[in-house]
């Protein structure tokens, strides 16, 4: 059966077609637009802190839990109670297609309804590259049981092709004469957006991306320029994240004018997005403080089913915030906040977990933390954190239980954590040797010690970095005024298109640089 699945279609070098979804990289047909060259993103491991030989988890834990897209098909997932049908009915679109894959991917116990859910859901698209990607996967993974109905449709396939070519050509030929008329900006735009959508919809999102930043060039009104952004922002999505020239941008929404109003709806829903895709930004590169705070501002009443679901955006917020908050933010920024506890409500248990973590019950936070590990490992986005999120809960938890105390017993302390004691001191070896925990372990007596600091000369060290700040500044402010007084002025340049900052001193003219 797997012999009638052909290979990813490409046309030969000698022929001309318009780009197709299987072609990621065809050519356009109107002027020419390189694309910059993809940075690789880095892995989730090498963005972590090192670890020295006695981590707090083990190498073969972290690598069961925190799998990358390359290792998917060898990292399993147990998951024998996973409502598959209630959990994928919050998504649409493309994210859902993802989402049903990477589960199929990961756990055999839904495996071949994931698959299956993600074939029908194909056959509603024109995305026949990613169709018959995902046959192939389907079959080498599950053999016959997939069943023939899911197979491979070699006339779907090859209709849909043609469906394709002959939309897109009548696109590109309608840009094309719009640009030879030298028609006004408005229609050029207009034709691009159409482009635009085509492309989404199909599941070309390269192709799309090109002609977003060749739209830029023709925008000029701030409703034009504002769906562009929403574009380009949903598009990185897509493209797993990879340009942060696109999510940590800046876009002014206000005035919120009646147009922008007929064509983007709220402007809380637009904010929405912008916060749930730069959240995903930061948590796509570990920055779980800066994420928890982005999705602690998405407003309950909006919905993004094409991006993540409300669920997702309860489970994101709480397990970035609990990774990097204190006790007391947690305190005031979910417990407190009417909004985001909106959102965990959705999660049954995960507000008592919060206030169990702020009122120092660990033992059955911890418990939660276990219990909803399976569903963590299955998120498409969570997976290949899930092992340094649960690590760094733990290590705050130590070093905000000892802070207050001068010494405390290894033993209470296991107890309260619900771990073993021999564990327990691994966890502190580790704390003690990063400097989180100002402390030395008596192993004698099994006794926590926390270091005596010397107020005096604590004191007289702040006084001497505050004096050198200041002495530091009114130099740098003399120097300024200096500058001024003779009519020069301090520019930063990049030479050789490198990011080196030099200075350059110019001559002022008329108080014009």
């Amino acid at each position: 059966e797997n012999e009638d699945i052909p290979k990813l279609w490409r046309p030969p070098p000698s022929t001309k077609l318009a780009p197709d979804p299987s072609a990621r990289y065809g050519t356009i047909h109107s002027r020419k637009i390189s694309e910059p060259p993809q940075k690789k993103r880095k892995s989730s491991r090498s963005q972590s802190p090192s670890r020295t030989a006695t981590s707090m988890m083990s190498v073969e834990e972290k690598k069961r839990s925190n799998g990358s897209p390359k290792d998917e098909k060898n990292v399993e997932v147990k998951h024998k109670d996973f409502d598959l049908k209630n959990y994928i009915k919050n998504y649409r679109g493309h994210t859902k297609i993802k989402r049903l894959c990477f589960i199929g991917r990961r756990c055999p116990d839904v495996r071949l309804a994931a698959f299956r859910s993600a074939i029908s859901e194909l056959q509603l698209t024109r995305d026949t590259d990613l169709y018959t990607q995902t046959v192939s996967e389907a079959r080498e993974l599950l053999g016959k049981s997939l069943g023939k109905e899911w197979g491979y449709d070699k006339s779907w396939s090859e209709a849909k092709r043609r469906e394709y070519h002959e939309k897109d050509s009548m696109l590109e030929a309608k840009l094309s004469n719009h640009r030879r008329d030298q028609d006004e900006p408005a229609e050029i735009v207009a034709a691009l957006k159409a482009c635009i959508k085509f492309l989404q919809e199909s599941g070309n999102f390269r192709e799309a991306q090109i002609k977003i930043r060749e739209c830029q060039d023709w925008i000029k009104t701030k409703e034009e320029k504002l769906y562009i952004r929403l574009a380009e922002l949903e598009n990185s999505v897509q493209l797993e994240l990879a340009d942060s020239r696109v999510t940590l941008s800046h876009f002014q929404l206000k005035p919120w004018t009646p147009k922008m109003q007929d064509e983007f709806g709220s402007i809380k829903a637009v904010e929405a997005k912008f916060d749930v895709i730069n959240g995903l930004y930061s948590l796509n590169r570990g920055q779980f403080n800066s994420a928890a705070h982005r999705f602690k501002q998405v407003p309950f009443e909006v919905d993004c089913p094409h991006i993540i679901s409300k669920r997702d955006v309860a489970l994101y917020g709480t397990l970035c915030a609990m990774a990097s908050f204190k006790r007391a933010q947690l305190q005031t920024n979910l417990l407190k906040s009417g909004e985001f506890k909106k959102f965990m409500g959705l999660v049954p248990g995960l507000t008592e977990m919060v206030q169990n973590f702020v009122q120092c019950k660990f033992r059955k936070a911890f418990e939660f933390l276990e219990k909803i590990k399976p569903d963590v490992q299955l998120d498409y986005y969570l997976a290949r954190h899930q092992a340094n999120l649960y690590e760094k809960i733990h290590e705050l938890a130590v070093v905000q239980y000892f802070a207050p105390f001068s010494h405390a017993r290894i033993s209470r302390m296991a107890e309260v954590f619900g771990v073993s004691q021999s564990d327990m001191e691994t966890r502190l070896t580790v704390l003690i040797s990063r400097g989180a925990v100002q402390a030395k372990i008596d192993n004698f007596n099994k006794v926590v010690i926390a270091k005596d600091t010397n107020i005096r000369t604590e004191t007289y060290k702040k006084s001497l970095e505050v004096g050198s700040a200041y002495v530091r500044d009114l130099r740098t402010l003399l120097m300024r005024m200096s500058l001024f007084a003779n009519d020069f002025s301090v520019t930063y340049s990049s030479r050789n298109s490198n990011d080196s900052n030099e200075p350059n001193l110019k001559r002022m003219q008329d108080g014009v640089i």
